[in-house]
């Protein structure tokens, strides 16, 4: 195990993840990605990141935004390993201009 379970407020307060919002353990994302093809290219970027790093987030892709959830389940809680991907995955929206929605925030199962 490569990682560190991390506070909410650890997550929070770290730089390259204004875009998220933390919900109990968890951590979710809407980006604004204006369009759905813009959205699978974000997926796809995600999706390269995600392998990288062994960590997979839960996406849902609709129009025209995209939704990320992540938390490691291994421990039930938010670990440094979601807040690196996290930061990633919100340089990679920035890469393809699209922005990211805090406010639109919603936890799913």
């Amino acid at each position: 195990m490569g990682y560190e379970q991390i506070s909410a407020e650890q997550f929070s307060r770290s730089e390259g993840v204004g875009d998220w919002k933390v919900v109990g353990e968890h951590a979710f994302a809407v980006f604004r990605t204006g369009s759905f093809a813009t959205g699978l290219e974000l997926v796809n970027a995600i999706g390269e990141l995600a392998e990288e790093a062994n960590h997979h987030p839960d996406l849902k892709l609709g129009y025209p935004a995209l939704a990320v959830h992540l938390t490691t389940h291994d421990t039930g809680s938010l670990t440094t390993a979601d807040l690196d991907l996290a930061q990633r995955i919100s340089a990679a929206a920035r890469n393809l201009g699209v922005a990211g929605d805090p406010e639109a925030v919603q936890a799913w199962e």
